[in-house]
């Protein structure tokens, strides 16, 4: 895809940011991983629009009752495992790699498609898919081994007789305190901040940009206008995977 001229050129400039960054934080959101094929289910005609779904997925139904919780879990969630990264989140692991920046990733995502992708300071704030916990003795599953239960419409039990929750935050769950406060101290140690795919409505994650230094570079990219569209240094309207590896082979070039 050919990017117009007056992006290319705000992308050289913000490049020159990314070159000089010692230390950068990302807030990456639904728009990233909807290029892999990973439906924004909060879009206006996202699944979330459909009131039973919204209250299925919940702590209150899981606890009430675990067979409606994943009939509809098993819908939404496991015909992910297929699913693979794309350029935006290579993107951010050549950072890593090949510019050797220091880089930690605080994602509203629970897809692990960051950690696929090679990147390796992450915070899922929202949780992930990889495991699940017993909510009777805590110990932990590897999703994998049963999701073939959970396609059988089985509620999943631990050895000790508790049922397993997927370890992803569901409405009505805490956030982990101590995840969120790894990311508020990377916001606020970053030079260079990216806000990628996400509306930066969604609470708290979006009050960690509240954390950000007053020198810093905030450098937003989503398909549409963001509330803090107005407090970014440079802000690119369009797909995260289009724009993103353009900027990052930019400033591997600025000398």
């Amino acid at each position: 895809m050919t990017l117009p001229l007056d992006q290319v050129r705000k992308i050289k400039e913000c490049a020159k940011h990314v070159q000089s960054a010692t230390r950068i934080a990302v807030l990456s959101g639904a728009g990233i991983s909807t290029e892999s094929g990973i439906p924004d289910f909060r879009s206006t005609d996202g699944l979330w629009q459909n009131s039973e779904v919204r209250e299925a997925i919940t702590r209150s139904c899981f606890s009430r009752q675990p067979e409606r919780f994943y009939y509809y879990f098993s819908q939404l969630f496991l015909s992910w495992s297929d699913i693979k990264p794309n350029q935006g989140h290579q993107a951010l692991a050549d950072l890593e790699k090949k510019l050797g920046k220091w880089v930690g990733i605080a994602t509203q995502n629970i897809d692990g498609l960051h950690q696929e992708a090679g990147s390796t300071n992450i915070v899922e704030l929202h949780g992930n898919l990889r495991y699940a916990v017993c909510q009777k003795c805590g110990t932990t599953k590897s999703m994998n081994g049963i999701k073939e239960k959970i396609q059988q419409k089985i509620v999943p039990l631990c050895d000790c007789g508790g049922i397993l929750k997927p370890k992803v935050v569901l409405f009505g769950d805490p956030l982990d305190m101590q995840e969120f406060r790894k990311a508020q101290v990377w916001m606020s140690q970053a030079d260079l901040i990216f806000c990628l795919g996400s509306s930066l409505t969604v609470t708290p994650a979006n009050t960690l940009l509240s954390h950000r230094r007053n020198d810093s570079t905030l450098v937003i990219i989503n398909l549409e206008p963001t509330v803090y569209d107005e407090e970014a240094d440079f802000l690119f309207q369009g797909l995260v995977g289009e724009i993103l590896p353009v900027l990052v082979s930019y400033s591997q070039k600025v000398k």
